[in-house]
Protein backbone atom coordinates (compact mmCIF):
# COMPACT_ATOMS: atom_id res chain seq x y z
CA UNK A 1 0.00 0.00 0.00
CA UNK A 2 1.04 3.58 -0.58
CA UNK A 3 0.79 6.41 1.89
CA UNK A 4 0.59 10.18 1.62
CA UNK A 5 4.19 10.46 2.75
CA UNK A 6 5.52 7.78 0.40
CA UNK A 7 3.31 7.79 -2.72
CA UNK A 8 3.48 5.01 -5.27
CA UNK A 9 5.48 5.59 -8.40
CA UNK A 10 3.49 6.66 -11.44
CA UNK A 11 5.88 5.13 -13.95
CA UNK A 12 7.60 1.85 -14.67
CA UNK A 13 11.38 1.69 -14.85
CA UNK A 14 13.08 -0.29 -17.63
CA UNK A 15 13.93 -3.90 -16.93
CA UNK A 16 17.58 -3.46 -17.89
CA UNK A 17 19.04 -0.06 -16.86
CA UNK A 18 22.16 -0.08 -19.09
CA UNK A 19 21.02 -0.81 -22.65
CA UNK A 20 22.83 1.42 -25.09
CA UNK A 21 20.12 1.54 -27.76
CA UNK A 22 17.40 2.46 -25.27
CA UNK A 23 19.53 5.15 -23.59
CA UNK A 24 20.44 6.65 -26.97
CA UNK A 25 16.79 6.81 -28.12
CA UNK A 26 15.69 8.35 -24.82
CA UNK A 27 18.39 11.00 -25.01
CA UNK A 28 17.21 11.95 -28.49
CA UNK A 29 13.67 12.40 -27.14
CA UNK A 30 14.98 14.47 -24.22
CA UNK A 31 16.83 16.77 -26.60
CA UNK A 32 13.92 17.07 -29.02
CA UNK A 33 11.21 17.83 -26.42
CA UNK A 34 13.38 19.61 -23.82
CA UNK A 35 12.87 17.02 -21.08
CA UNK A 36 14.65 17.19 -17.76
CA UNK A 37 15.67 13.55 -17.29
CA UNK A 38 14.86 9.98 -18.36
CA UNK A 39 12.09 9.77 -15.81
CA UNK A 40 9.82 11.95 -17.95
CA UNK A 41 10.28 9.58 -20.87
CA UNK A 42 9.38 6.64 -18.64
CA UNK A 43 6.21 8.43 -17.51
CA UNK A 44 5.11 8.92 -21.12
CA UNK A 45 5.83 5.26 -21.93
CA UNK A 46 3.85 4.11 -18.88
CA UNK A 47 0.90 6.36 -19.81
CA UNK A 48 0.87 4.95 -23.34
CA UNK A 49 1.45 1.37 -22.19
CA UNK A 50 -1.66 1.36 -19.99
CA UNK A 51 -3.89 2.46 -22.87
CA UNK A 52 -2.33 -0.03 -25.27
CA UNK A 53 -2.81 -2.85 -22.77
CA UNK A 54 -6.46 -1.89 -22.39
CA UNK A 55 -6.86 -1.79 -26.17
CA UNK A 56 -5.41 -5.32 -26.51
CA UNK A 57 -7.81 -6.69 -23.91
CA UNK A 58 -10.78 -5.02 -25.60
CA UNK A 59 -9.80 -6.39 -29.00
CA UNK A 60 -9.91 -9.90 -27.55
CA UNK A 61 -13.34 -9.28 -25.99
CA UNK A 62 -14.89 -7.72 -29.08
CA UNK A 63 -14.93 -11.15 -30.76
CA UNK A 64 -17.45 -12.36 -28.18
CA UNK A 65 -19.93 -9.57 -29.08
CA UNK A 66 -19.96 -8.31 -25.51
CA UNK A 67 -21.87 -5.01 -25.11
CA UNK A 68 -19.63 -4.03 -22.19
CA UNK A 69 -16.51 -4.41 -24.33
CA UNK A 70 -18.06 -2.21 -27.02
CA UNK A 71 -18.90 0.44 -24.43
CA UNK A 72 -15.40 0.42 -22.93
CA UNK A 73 -13.73 0.63 -26.34
CA UNK A 74 -15.87 3.63 -27.29
CA UNK A 75 -14.97 5.33 -24.01
CA UNK A 76 -11.27 4.68 -24.54
CA UNK A 77 -11.31 6.07 -28.08
CA UNK A 78 -13.35 9.08 -26.97
CA UNK A 79 -10.86 9.85 -24.20
CA UNK A 80 -7.85 9.60 -26.51
CA UNK A 81 -9.54 11.74 -29.16
CA UNK A 82 -10.35 14.43 -26.58
CA UNK A 83 -6.72 14.45 -25.53
CA UNK A 84 -5.67 14.84 -29.17
CA UNK A 85 -3.65 11.61 -29.20
CA UNK A 86 -5.77 9.91 -31.89
CA UNK A 87 -8.09 11.38 -34.52
CA UNK A 88 -11.87 11.16 -34.43
CA UNK A 89 -13.16 7.88 -35.82
CA UNK A 90 -10.00 5.95 -34.92
CA UNK A 91 -10.07 2.27 -34.02
CA UNK A 92 -8.31 0.14 -31.43
CA UNK A 93 -5.71 -0.81 -34.02
CA UNK A 94 -4.73 2.85 -34.25
CA UNK A 95 -4.19 2.88 -30.47
CA UNK A 96 -1.80 -0.06 -30.76
CA UNK A 97 0.15 1.81 -33.46
CA UNK A 98 0.90 4.80 -31.22
CA UNK A 99 4.42 5.59 -30.06
CA UNK A 100 5.94 7.63 -27.23
CA UNK A 101 6.15 10.82 -29.28
CA UNK A 102 2.37 10.90 -29.69
CA UNK A 103 2.14 11.41 -25.92
CA UNK A 104 5.11 13.78 -25.58
CA UNK A 105 3.63 16.04 -28.28
CA UNK A 106 0.57 16.71 -26.08
CA UNK A 107 2.56 18.07 -23.15
CA UNK A 108 2.12 21.74 -22.28
CA UNK A 109 5.83 22.36 -22.69
CA UNK A 110 5.75 21.10 -26.28
CA UNK A 111 2.64 23.05 -27.27
CA UNK A 112 3.98 26.30 -25.79
CA UNK A 113 7.02 25.94 -28.03
CA UNK A 114 5.05 24.88 -31.13
CA UNK A 115 2.67 27.82 -30.78
CA UNK A 116 5.58 30.26 -30.72
CA UNK A 117 5.40 31.46 -27.13
CA UNK A 118 9.05 30.46 -26.59
CA UNK A 119 12.17 30.23 -28.69
CA UNK A 120 13.21 26.75 -27.55
CA UNK A 121 11.60 23.84 -25.68
CA UNK A 122 13.91 24.56 -22.74
CA UNK A 123 12.69 28.16 -22.57
CA UNK A 124 9.11 26.86 -22.66
CA UNK A 125 9.82 24.73 -19.60
CA UNK A 126 11.31 27.72 -17.81
CA UNK A 127 8.33 29.97 -18.60
CA UNK A 128 5.87 27.36 -17.34
CA UNK A 129 7.82 26.70 -14.15
CA UNK A 130 8.03 30.44 -13.40
CA UNK A 131 4.28 30.93 -13.83
CA UNK A 132 4.14 32.82 -17.15
CA UNK A 133 1.76 30.44 -18.97
CA UNK A 134 -1.98 30.00 -18.44
CA UNK A 135 -4.48 27.50 -19.84
CA UNK A 136 -8.12 28.63 -20.03
CA UNK A 137 -7.21 31.69 -17.95
CA UNK A 138 -5.63 29.65 -15.10
CA UNK A 139 -1.91 29.59 -14.38
CA UNK A 140 -0.29 26.19 -14.90
CA UNK A 141 3.20 25.52 -13.54
CA UNK A 142 3.52 21.85 -14.59
CA UNK A 143 5.45 21.35 -17.85
CA UNK A 144 4.15 17.76 -18.21
CA UNK A 145 0.49 18.86 -18.07
CA UNK A 146 -1.46 16.95 -20.74
CA UNK A 147 -3.38 19.50 -22.79
CA UNK A 148 -6.78 18.48 -24.09
CA UNK A 149 -7.75 19.25 -27.66
CA UNK A 150 -10.25 21.94 -26.65
CA UNK A 151 -7.65 23.61 -24.42
CA UNK A 152 -5.03 23.82 -27.14
CA UNK A 153 -6.37 27.13 -28.50
CA UNK A 154 -6.59 28.69 -25.02
CA UNK A 155 -2.88 28.65 -24.16
CA UNK A 156 -1.56 32.14 -23.50
CA UNK A 157 0.57 34.22 -21.18
CA UNK A 158 -0.78 35.02 -17.75
CA UNK A 159 -2.29 38.44 -17.18
CA UNK A 160 0.48 39.63 -14.86
CA UNK A 161 3.31 38.25 -16.99
CA UNK A 162 5.71 40.93 -18.32
CA UNK A 163 5.94 38.92 -21.56
CA UNK A 164 2.64 40.45 -22.66
CA UNK A 165 4.62 43.54 -23.67
CA UNK A 166 5.78 43.48 -27.28
CA UNK A 167 9.13 45.03 -26.38
CA UNK A 168 10.11 42.39 -23.83
CA UNK A 169 13.55 40.98 -24.75
CA UNK A 170 12.64 37.39 -23.78
CA UNK A 171 9.65 37.36 -26.09
CA UNK A 172 10.29 35.27 -29.23
CA UNK A 173 10.42 37.01 -32.58
CA UNK A 174 9.32 34.09 -34.77
CA UNK A 175 6.85 34.46 -37.62
CA UNK A 176 4.47 31.92 -36.08
CA UNK A 177 4.22 33.97 -32.91
CA UNK A 178 3.69 37.23 -34.82
CA UNK A 179 0.84 35.82 -36.90
CA UNK A 180 -0.84 34.30 -33.88
CA UNK A 181 -0.56 37.42 -31.72
CA UNK A 182 -1.66 39.76 -34.53
CA UNK A 183 -5.28 38.62 -34.25
CA UNK A 184 -7.79 41.45 -33.60
CA UNK A 185 -9.06 41.89 -30.09
CA UNK A 186 -12.66 41.04 -29.30
CA UNK A 187 -14.82 42.64 -26.66
CA UNK A 188 -16.45 40.28 -24.15
CA UNK A 189 -19.80 39.06 -25.45
CA UNK A 190 -19.23 40.32 -28.99
CA UNK A 191 -18.23 38.44 -32.12
CA UNK A 192 -17.00 41.44 -34.06
CA UNK A 193 -13.40 42.51 -33.52
CA UNK A 194 -12.77 45.81 -31.81
CA UNK A 195 -10.92 48.18 -34.14
CA UNK A 196 -9.05 50.94 -32.35
CA UNK A 197 -9.12 54.12 -34.50
CA UNK A 198 -6.93 57.10 -33.54
CA UNK A 199 -8.75 60.42 -33.00
CA UNK A 200 -9.06 62.43 -36.22
CA UNK A 201 -8.37 66.17 -36.42
CA UNK A 202 -11.25 68.44 -37.38
CA UNK A 203 -11.26 69.66 -41.02
CA UNK A 204 -11.40 73.34 -40.03
CA UNK A 205 -8.30 73.03 -37.94
CA UNK A 206 -6.49 71.25 -40.75
CA UNK A 207 -7.36 74.01 -43.26
CA UNK A 208 -6.33 76.73 -40.84
CA UNK A 209 -2.97 75.17 -40.19
CA UNK A 210 -2.40 74.62 -43.92
CA UNK A 211 -3.29 78.24 -44.86
CA UNK A 212 -0.99 79.85 -42.33
CA UNK A 213 2.63 80.12 -43.47
CA UNK A 214 5.25 78.77 -41.25
CA UNK A 215 6.50 81.34 -38.80
CA UNK A 216 10.14 82.30 -39.23
CA UNK A 217 11.86 82.50 -35.93
CA UNK A 218 14.84 84.90 -36.02
CA UNK A 219 18.02 83.22 -34.95
CA UNK A 220 19.89 85.40 -32.44
CA UNK A 221 23.43 86.29 -33.31
CA UNK A 222 26.04 84.44 -31.36
CA UNK A 223 27.23 86.32 -28.35
CA UNK A 224 30.91 87.42 -28.38
CA UNK A 225 33.13 85.20 -26.33
CA UNK A 226 33.47 86.41 -22.81
CA UNK A 227 36.92 87.80 -22.11
CA UNK A 228 38.43 86.81 -18.88
CA UNK A 229 39.07 89.72 -16.56
CA UNK A 230 42.58 89.97 -15.20
CA UNK A 231 42.73 88.85 -11.68
CA UNK A 232 43.09 91.77 -9.31
CA UNK A 233 46.35 91.84 -7.51
CA UNK A 234 45.87 91.52 -3.84
CA UNK A 235 48.28 93.12 -1.47
CA UNK A 236 50.77 90.73 -0.12
CA UNK A 237 49.68 89.68 3.28
CA UNK A 238 52.52 89.57 5.72
CA UNK A 239 52.89 86.16 7.22
CA UNK A 240 52.05 86.03 10.80
CA UNK A 241 55.04 85.33 12.89
CA UNK A 242 54.89 82.90 15.70
CA UNK A 243 54.57 84.70 19.06
CA UNK A 244 57.62 82.88 20.44
CA UNK A 245 59.75 84.09 17.53
CA UNK A 246 58.60 87.70 18.09
CA UNK A 247 59.72 87.61 21.69
CA UNK A 248 63.15 86.32 20.68
CA UNK A 249 63.61 89.10 18.15
CA UNK A 250 62.69 91.80 20.66
CA UNK A 251 65.14 90.46 23.18
CA UNK A 252 67.84 90.30 20.56
CA UNK A 253 67.27 94.00 19.67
Amino acid sequence: MSSQKFPRKKYDTPLHPWKETRIKSERELMKKYGLKNHKEVWKAKTYLGKHREQARELLAKLGTASPQAKKESDQLLLHLSRMGIVAMGASLDDVLALDTESVLSRRLQTLVYLKGYSSTPYQARQLISHGHVAVKGKKVTIPSYMVAKEEETQIQYTIRSPLNELSHPARPKGEAYKTEQAMPLKAPGEDKPVVVVPPKQEPAAIVATAAQPEAVVPVPAPAPPATEKPAEEKPDAKPKEHPKKEKKTEEGV
